[in-house]
């Protein structure tokens, strides 16, 4: 189920069987072109993947609102920010609690971090209708679904 109106009445129906709450975290930034247009593509992808996930986890999982912060910030006080976020919104109702990312830096906080961080390797896409790019999602989201399994 996603932070969504329509999804929402069915996630409060079926709130005692959720138990994982999925989170992207997505870095923004302005300073230049290219990384901006590089970040925008990432969070397109990433919000595809998280999706995906979501679906096949229909029952099971929420889709958060994505997290979103200044790449430039300090990821120490990040990491304190949406700590206080995560309890302040799921934790007492959720077992289960991940944080979706492309942007590697998270990995140096992941301990401090009250949930599990999946990191996925980054890739630019062009064209999210190519057959190419649908199979490399269907992958991510394959082997990020086998992960989130792994933690039941």
């Amino acid at each position: 189920m996603k932070w969504e109106a329509d999804d929402l009445p069915k996630y409060f129906e079926a709130k005692e069987y959720i138990d994982t709450v999925l989170v992207p975290l997505i870095p923004i930034q302005l300073s230049n072109e290219a990384d901006s247009l590089k970040l925008a593509n990432y969070q397109k992808t990433l919000q595809i993947i998280a999706r995906e996930a979501e679906r096949d986890f229909a029952g099971r999982m929420l889709l958060s609102p994505v997290y979103t912060y200044v790449q430039a910030a300090s990821y120490q006080k990040e990491q304190e920010r949406i700590n206080q976020w995560i309890q302040l919104l799921f934790k007492e109702d959720f077992k289960h609690v991940f944080f979706l990312t492309f942007d590697v830096k998270w990995k140096k906080e992941e301990k401090g971090l009250d949930g599990t961080l999946l990191w996925l390797p980054g890739t630019v896409i062009e064209n999210y209708q190519s057959v190419l790019t649908k199979k490399w999602i269907n992958e991510q989201t394959s082997q990020l679904n086998e992960l989130i399994k792994s933690f039941w």
